[in-house]
């Protein structure tokens, strides 16, 4: 002390300080001994509960859990703990917080602490401490959380919740210094529990209902059309849900303005959230956490998840990772990404959660583990490792199988600009196989990235770049784009003309191409004209014995075949076959396919004795060169089945065979695929023959999907097996159906292949038959329903869930649910944008999947495009599997066309769930039926409550032309 100044500086007073000469202090400290542990109670009330814990009122599902979660921690005496683990966001605190809430009189007391450090577990137990002993606030930290621990080793009861806990070795001390009391543990590590746990808790993503609902209640909006699709695309994660809704109800924005900036500026999305949400739990910020420990042990583990962000999510091989390092470190680090629930294996392959991977996708230089080079490093090793994993053209479909869905996410999730030539190589590798499968629908967006390298690498006129067109030409051509495929084609055989010249191999090909083009377009006469000229041009610069020149002779014997030129047709074949065997050999795949079609043109001359014998010899040898899966020998085998049980009438033996072939065609090639197509439709038409009408409609439906979907509206193989599917509903007894169906066949035929065409009068000849039957009139077609658009518009549900216990058929296997899934949503996308004719086919696909959402989704289409029998059957049918709001569709269609009746209970149950548009109608029915107008009146103010401004409207014209009369006088 400066005694001039008169100035005390202490760093601890405790009593009082005099100043002055002379002065004396006496200071006396008086220590009140703190209470015994042992001997101190709880002193009542709550406890401490997470700081999300007001949040509670939003918590959506998860019973199950919760009821194991208490079943676990209740299920015996002394010391439980338990944990849950789980991928950060996943909802691990809040299952923990809504446990507690809802458990607090079960212990005493409920206490909480912010685990993620030991520093904070010591606070956490301070502050237990000076709840009770509120003097030991001025007590050293240690002090206090020690006599935290006294006191809970002196008593049993409590329950402590430690949230996210980095690793066991953090609260192994304090669990093994008790011996009573229960702990519940949160972490994002999943492993390593073993000494402390029994069975840790894993938690997953939140089933999609609850996951929408969640969305709803973050939101505040209770009529949230969207909430499935939004929830789905954030892949059901409790924290990005959450996000999202809060993020909506603070800006009012829509959930497709959401979605938009999903899509446009996922980087700023994924940062920005509502006011007074914490930076660490925004999903740009909750992952960053977890790597930056899993980087802390293993760069290598933190390089091996950046790659794993470019595949698909799931199904990834871990052969696919194995150039980057030895095993031993490579499984080290798998094992590690596991253990934080980074990655997951299933069924021996690695899966990411497609919203992580979307995150670390996308480059933020704000984030760490997120910068622009750590990005791009990522995704050049990703296409470093498909390069060396991409299979041999020849390798079959099971290695295809498991390279294609990464090769689909690396040209889905990059763009053009950053292709180079390695990514370059491996989207040729993809498109090469794809068309050697005929799946051209899947390899146009290959197609186009590679003519948009060619183009930008090697200039507009490289006879490279002529070549990737052409082949985005043929890709845009099969998979049913047929203007912008032949505008492309047309434009680039004159590039070709003029740079290569007319006498070019590319030329010539693009010339066959688009002649043949011409002829399946629907121009017969000019297509095979233009076949004719591009045979002499390919004999004259190439010569009668090029393998292009055998190619467009078969091409030209085909046309004549289609047509029903047969004697021109089996000429051309036969003299193909002599061709291809002395030029190639007998058993070349060319001559085999040769000899194939030779068979199948006899066969359609009528001549089926010399068609057996041909499909005979030529099944054999496929069978011993190409083997018992190959496309070819499968298409073969079928049509010697079919042949065979003509001339024999026994068709149950074709069938035995048809099925097998259709199982082993969906094994080895997918059920997308020209063969699989072919054989499934050949099989309805064998079924109806034999009289089994169900298993015909069955198998014809999925047929037809799967034709509309691959090969268009358009296609003759389309168009035929709408007709079969026509005679198929007719021969069940559904006469309306069927001959709608057969009559739309015959107007697409006489479009697309000319009135006549000998398929359009086969298709002709089926509809008078009909007709002359039956005495069947055209039936009307339902007008146009408005409100039927404007529902399927609002539908956002194409979730792929199956019917309980619904009749799956017979040769239905599994469905693909990423497959139905896709079809679902992209038939939806094409309502909502009003292409309904085009979206028939993916609809088609999902329903027959089990999708029961596509049902009535489709079941409107039929309705909205003036096919009422097949909009009630679809309609229907999804009703059955449980798509409750098809009801409403289905009564609308009844009330369309004059059935008041049968429309009346449909309504009322749809009505009675709170739709709008069902107690309009319901009303509209109403109105017209003997005794319901009062009833109708009522349905019409209930819609009018619920906000309808046509109900409202309507009633003002009904008071005005209905004025209640007044009771007279007494």
């Amino acid at each position: 002390m400066d005694p001039l100044s008169r100035r005390a500086e202490v760093e601890v007073n405790q009593g009082i300080i005099s100043l002055g000469d002379g002065a004396n202090n006496t200071i006396n400290n008086y220590h009140h001994p703190l209470p015994s542990a042992a001997s101190m109670r709880w002193p009542g009330g709550p406890g401490r509960l997470s700081p999300t814990a007001l949040a509670a009122a939003r918590f959506v599902g998860r019973e199950q859990e919760l009821h194991d979660l208490h079943t676990a921690l209740r299920s015996g005496t002394g010391l439980i703990a338990q944990t849950v683990a789980g991928l950060g966001g996943v909802g691990k605190s809040a299952l923990a917080c809504r446990y507690a809430q809802m458990r607090q009189d079960s212990y005493s007391p409920v206490w909480w602490i912010t685990a993620d450090s030991p520093d904070r577990i010591e606070a956490g137990l301070a502050a237990l401490a000076v709840r009770m002993v509120p003097e030991l606030n001025s007590a050293p930290l240690p002090d206090a959380a020690a006599w935290a621990r006294s006191w809970l080793a002196c008593h049993d009861g409590w329950l402590l919740v430690l949230d996210d806990v980095a690793a066991p070795a953090d609260v192994q001390d304090l669990i093994g210094s008790l011996g009573a009391g229960r702990f519940l543990i949160t972490s994002r590590l999943a492993e390593g529990w073993q000494e402390l746990v029994d069975r840790p808790v894993t938690l997953g993503a939140m089933p999609v209902e609850d996951a929408a609902e969640l969305l709803r209640r973050s939101s505040g909006r209770a009529d949230l059309p969207d909430a499935a699709r939004l929830s789905t695309r954030l892949g059901h994660l409790p924290l990005a849900v959450a996000q999202a809704g809060a993020y909506l109800s603070q800006t009012g924005i829509s959930v497709g303005e959401y979605l938009d900036l999903l899509d446009h500026s996922s980087a700023e999305t994924f940062r920005q959230a509502a006011v007074g949400t914490p930076e660490d739990r925004t999903m740009a910020a909750v992952w960053t956490v977890t790597l930056d420990r899993i980087a802390a042990e293993d760069t290598l583990a933190l390089e091996a998840f950046r790659t794993l962000a470019w595949f698909a999510p799931a199904g990834i091989p871990r052969s696919l990772l194995t150039p980057m390092a030895d095993q031993g470190a490579l499984v080290h680090a798998l094992g590690l990404l596991r253990a934080y629930r980074m990655v997951d294996v299933v069924d021996g392959s690695l899966s990411v959660h497609r919203l992580v991977q979307e995150v670390f996708r996308t480059p933020d230089a704000a984030i760490r583990h997120r910068e622009d080079e750590a990005v791009a490093r990522g995704r050049a090793r990703s296409v470093d490792l498909l390069t060396r994993a991409r299979p041999p053209l020849d390798a079959g479909l099971e290695a295809w199988q498991l390279f294609l869905p990464h090769a689909d996410a690396l040209v889905a999730h990059t763009t053009s600009v950053q292709d180079d030539p390695a990514s370059t190589g491996v989207f040729e590798a993809a498109a090469a196989f794809l068309g050697s499968q005929n799946l051209q629908h899947r390899a146009v967006r290959y197609c186009s990235r590679i003519a948009d390298f060619r183009e930008r690498t090697q200039g507009a006129h490289d006879p490279a770049t002529l070549h990737a067109r052409a082949n985005l030409a043929a890709a845009y051509l099969g998979s049913g784009d047929r203007v912008r495929g032949r505008d492309l084609l047309t434009a680039n055989l004159s590039d070709q003309q003029r740079i290569l010249g007319p006498d070019h191999r590319l030329t010539l090909a693009s010339q066959a191409y688009l002649a043949a083009i011409t002829y399946t377009e629907g121009d017969r006469d000019l297509g095979i004209e233009l076949l004719e000229e591009s045979l002499d041009h390919r004999e004259r610069a190439l010569g009668p014995d090029h393998p292009d020149t055998l190619v467009s002779r078969g091409n030209l014997a085909v046309a004549h075949h289609e047509r029903g030129d047969m004697g021109r047709a089996v000429g051309l074949f036969e003299a193909q076959v002599a061709d291809c065997a002395r030029i190639l050999g007998p058993v070349h795949f060319d001559t085999l396919r040769a000899r194939y079609h030779l068979a199948g043109a006899h066969h359609a001359a009528g001549n089926a004795t010399e068609a057996a014998r041909h499909l005979t010899a030529v099944l054999a040898d496929c069978e011993r060169v190409l083997g018992a899966s190959h496309p070819l020998t499968a298409a073969v085998r079928s049509d010697v089945t079919a042949v065979d049980s003509e001339l024999t009438q026994q068709p149950r033996v074709d069938i035995e065979q048809l099925r097998a072939d259709l199982v082993e065609s969906e094994r080895e090639h997918g059920p997308e695929h020209r063969n699989t197509l072919s054989i499934r439709a050949v099989l309805g038409s064998t079924y109806l023959r034999a009289g089994d009408v169900r298993s015909a409609t069955e198998v014809l439906e999925a047929a037809l999907g799967y034709s509309l979907w691959v090969l268009g509206p358009d296609h003759p193989v389309t168009l035929n097996t709408s007709h079969q599917l026509g005679d198929a509903y007719y021969a069940a007894g559904r006469h309306a159906l069927g001959t709608e169906m057969v009559r739309e066949a015959l107007a697409d035929c006489e479009r697309v292949l000319g009135p006549d065409q000998w398929e359009t009068e086969n298709v002709r000849a089926t509809l008078v038959y009909m007709a002359a039957s039956s005495l069947i009139t055209r039936i009307p077609g339902a007008r146009a329903v408005s409100r039927l658009l404007k529902r399927l518009r609002r539908r956002s549900r194409p979730d792929g869930s199956a019917p309980p216990d619904g009749h799956q058929g017979w040769i239905r296997p599994d469905p693909d649910p990423e497959r139905v899934r896709a079809a679902a949503a992209e038939g939806l996308r094409l309502c909502r944008k009003g292409e309904l004719r085009a979206s028939e086919g993916h609809l088609r696909v999902a329903a027959d999947g089990g999708n029961t959402s596509a049902m009535a989704n489709l079941g409107m289409v039929l309705a909205r495009t003036g096919r009422p029998a097949g909009a009630e059957s679809w309609l229907l049918r999804a009703v059955e599997a449980g798509e409750e709001t098809a009801g409403g569709p289905l009564g609308s269609l009844l009330a369309e066309t004059g059935r008041f009746k049968e429309a009346q209970p449909w309504l009322r149950r749809a009505a009675a769930t709170g739709s709008v548009d069902s107690m309009m109608d319901l009303g509209h029915v109403l109105i017209r039926t003997r005794g319901g107008r009062s009833e109708a009146e009522l349905w019409y103010r209930r819609a009018a409550a619920a906000g309808d401004p046509e109900a409202a409207l309507f009633l003002e014209q009904w008071a005005a032309r209905h004025p209640r009369r007044r009771p007279g006088p007494g």
